[in-house]
């Protein structure tokens, strides 16, 4: 194999791998098993009173209505209270294509197997910190997000996985280089990085050499590596070679995503979830087309064996003018990307061992702000998850009706319990402790301990 070719591979997963001491190489891997998760990050705070913390409008001493303008009661399906907003997508304007709305994604979704977490404080409002401590559990900056705690356990685990942790941009991914993070935002340079013997600029299909010819240098290049571990004897040779030989790793590791999805999603992909023909010729088929891409690379990546976690941002929640017009069909593309993920991973046999955490660095505002219209950060968050190993039909915390965050008691927190008869308010390291439980990751609580205790969410 050419330096280019390698210094390609290389520098496309920034390979960040720990000089390692001798050892044999070989480019093949044992597929990774599981558990998967994949974190799915609102971008710029979303209105959790436009979902699944509703919170009717009321008039302040000042004889002010505040919280929204949009709806005036709640209504609820199972454990489940929810603003009954349609997310069209132009918000206000019920004329134009339907998206989803809450009700029917709880009814679509198997509402037992969702947990809801309201009322979470982050303590900031932030961008960086927030999506930090949401996505980490801590404020400090040397701690790694939760995806990546599994990535290095995987990795650990299973010593050859081609591309342990997937992210696309935005959120917070920090690995603090304890594993490599794989960020190949388009399905195309899946393709291109599996196959760089193909001419892509004559024929999509033509490859410089046979399929015999191909396995034979493979197999040649494999057996050089092998004889180059035997002879090698410094920490520096032996540690390039590993970097070499991951690289090589990662190429042929990819392989088995080609066909499922560097040929795209299918035409019909938005409007089969959503249950709805409407967005058939319109903008908003392909308005996430990017994202459904991103996590069907992430769902075949685990259903391949060739990942073990994935972060993934579906932005534009930053909504400081014109809040409930930019928040509907922001939470309208959300719902419908959530319920790609739970089909897919359904049809490919991925639910028992797949968790998936939704959140968002933090809420907006219970107020609008001086131009009536937007809402600016606020502290509290809420997260969604479902997983094999987190009990669901529930809903845990809550805000009180202007949207500070209620006390939960520790010993149940299934109860609220006023602070001065010992309640707390729920952090985002009360959700990791749990998630690190969940995930087999308890290992990480002494390098990456929390200042808050495990309260036993689920």
């Amino acid at each position: 194999m050419d330096r280019r070719t390698f210094l390609k591979a290389a520098s496309s997963f920034a390979l960040l791998l720990p000089l390692t001491g001798k050892k044999a190489f070989a480019q093949s891997y044992e597929p990774y098993p599981g558990p998967f998760l994949l974190c799915i990050h609102a971008g710029g705070g979303w209105d959790t009173t436009m979902s699944f913390d509703p919170k009717p409008p009321y008039e302040d001493e000042k004889g002010e209505k505040i919280i929204n303008n949009t709806y005036t009661t709640t209504e609820t399906f199972g454990p489940f209270s929810y603003a009954p907003i349609q997310y069209h997508l132009t918000a206000n304007n019920p004329a134009t294509p339907w998206l989803h709305d809450p009700r029917t994604f709880l009814i679509n979704n198997d509402r037992p197997s969702m947990l809801l977490i309201n009322g979470v404080d982050t303590q900031t409002n932030a961008h960086p910190v927030g999506e930090q401590v949401v996505w980490s559990g801590h404020v400090g900056r040397d701690y790694p997000s939760l995806a990546a705690l599994l990535a290095i356990k995987a990795s650990r685990d299973f010593e050859k996985i081609p591309c342990a942790y997937f992210a696309n941009n935005g959120g917070y991914v920090r690995t603090l280089g304890r594993v490599p993070l794989s960020q190949v935002n388009s399905a195309a340079r899946i393709r291109e990085l599996a196959n760089q013997e193909r001419l892509p600029a004559v024929n999509e299909t033509l490859n410089l050499f046979s399929e015999q010819t191909s396995r034979r240098i493979q197999q040649a290049n494999e057996k050089r590596i092998q004889q180059l571990s035997q002879e090698l004897r410094l920490p520096e040779s032996t540690a390039a070679l590993g970097h070499y030989d991951k690289a090589m790793l990662t190429r042929h590791g990819l392989a088995p995503l080609i066909d499922p999805v560097a040929g795209g999603l299918p035409a019909t992909a938005v409007t089969s979830v959503s249950r709805r023909s409407q967005l058939a010729g319109t903008t908003s088929a392909t308005a996430i087309d990017t994202e459904l891409q991103q996590v069907q690379m992430a769902l075949h990546g685990f259903n391949t064996g060739t990942m073990a976690s994935a972060s993934i941002t579906l932005g534009g929640f930053d909504s400081h003018s014109n809040n409930d017009n930019v928040q509907r069909p922001r939470m309208g593309y959300l719902l419908i990307l959530l319920d790609y993920i739970l089909e897919e991973a359904r049809r490919l046999g991925l639910l028992d061992r797949l968790t998936l955490v939704v959140g968002s660095e933090f809420s907006r505002t219970p107020t609008y702000n001086n131009n009536n219209l937007g809402k600016d950060h606020w502290n509290t968050t809420s997260y969604l998850l479902f997983g094999p190993h987190i009990r669901g039909d529930r809903v845990l915390g809550a805000t009180t009706r202007n949207q500070y965050p209620e006390y939960i008691n520790p010993q149940n927190p299934s109860q609220l319990l006023p602070k001065d008869a010992g309640g707390i308010a729920l952090r985002p390291s009360h959700v990791h402790h749990a998630l690190r439980r969940a995930l087999g990751l308890a290992e990480f609580n002494v390098p990456y301990e929390f200042l808050e205790g495990d309260i036993q969410l689920f």
